[in-house]
């Protein structure tokens, strides 16, 4: 045997020993519901932070565009740690024994939110759509069935105000890009009568010009203190972080502890176009919300 397989024995009897010297993997899922590439560009500060902090183990991100994607790869262990809606979170609390760990302090128009809903709007010219009721009849779009703020949140108000958009709508439309701009542009170009989005999406639009809000009204506009956008609905606690069943209990107080720390002006938090963590805020409105419209692990009941 040489000097060094004689050293690489070695090495590797250590690391067999020990059983602390090469780092155990943990995939971090990530809804990337603006592609790959952007969710590589917006999370790995984030995932850079959790393997400087905790160099004893390995953090990879897993970007996963789809909702359903998450949910089935959940199903079969591919991940132990998840950034995903409050809607998929539920599901995956339910089916698979995740557990909140920090709720996403989101950043928008340069403020701290923690909550977000649901605007229902229509084009200015339509004059005779002023409420819910007065949808009866018209076509509306919304991103995609499983959307959380894009639909599922919107579609809790109207059944509360004793109006089903499956039953009382000529035509409900979902996009086929899965892309909230679509449904702006659909509403602006008057292609469907109403549109629903996740808060903040039109105020970010107007900044960016890609609309002007002259042209749009809000339908069941709502004022909420502290919350300055326009708003149709409920307020719901932000993206949850949440471990899966089996992470050990000193490593989820690890990680739960690092990204609390993260602070506003740091490279993870401008890259992820946030200001930070809290602990998690209450899902119990989102399961209520869920058993309502009997969706994901409650479809059946």
């Amino acid at each position: 045997m040489t000097i060094f397989q004689q050293y690489l024995a070695a090495v590797l009897a250590l690391c067999a020993i020990s059983g602390g010297v090469i780092a155990k993997e943990y995939n971090v899922a990530v809804r990337a519901h603006h592609g790959i590439d952007v969710a590589h560009q917006q999370w790995q500060s984030t995932i850079n932070v959790l393997n400087e902090s905790i160099p004893d183990h390995k953090f990879r991100l897993l970007p996963i565009i789809s909702l359903d994607e998450i949910t089935r790869q959940a199903g079969q262990a591919r991940f132990e740690f998840v950034l995903t809606n409050p809607s998929s979170f539920v599901e995956l609390e339910q089916l698979y024994g995740a557990k909140a760990m920090l709720t996403l302090k989101n950043k928008r128009a340069n403020t701290a939110q923690d909550r977000f809903g649901s605007v229902i709007f229509t084009h200015v010219r339509n004059e005779d759509i002023i409420s819910f009721k007065d949808l009866k009849g018209k076509t509306l779009m919304a991103v995609s069935e499983p959307a959380f703020g894009g639909w599922r949140v919107a579609w809790m108000e109207m059944l509360e105000a004793e109006f089903d958009p499956y039953k009382d709508l000529k035509k409900l439309h979902f996009t086929k890009g899965k892309t909230q701009p679509e449904v702006v542009w659909a509403v602006r170009d008057r292609k469907v009568d109403a549109g629903v989005v996740r808060t903040d999406r039109l105020e970010r639009m107007e900044t960016a010009g890609e609309i002007d809000m002259r042209y749009f009204r809000i339908i069941n506009n709502k004022d909420v203190k502290d919350f300055p956008f326009f708003l149709s609905t409920d307020l719901y606690p932000e993206w949850a972080f949440a471990s899966m069943h089996g992470v050990p209990a000193d490593l989820f107080r690890r990680v739960q502890q690092v990204l609390l720390s993260v602070s506003a002006g740091s490279q993870a938090a401008t890259s992820g176009k946030y200001m930070g963590w809290v602990t998690p805020r209450d899902y119990r409105s989102v399961r209520h919300l869920m058993k309502k419209l009997q969706v994901g692990p409650y479809a059946s009941e």
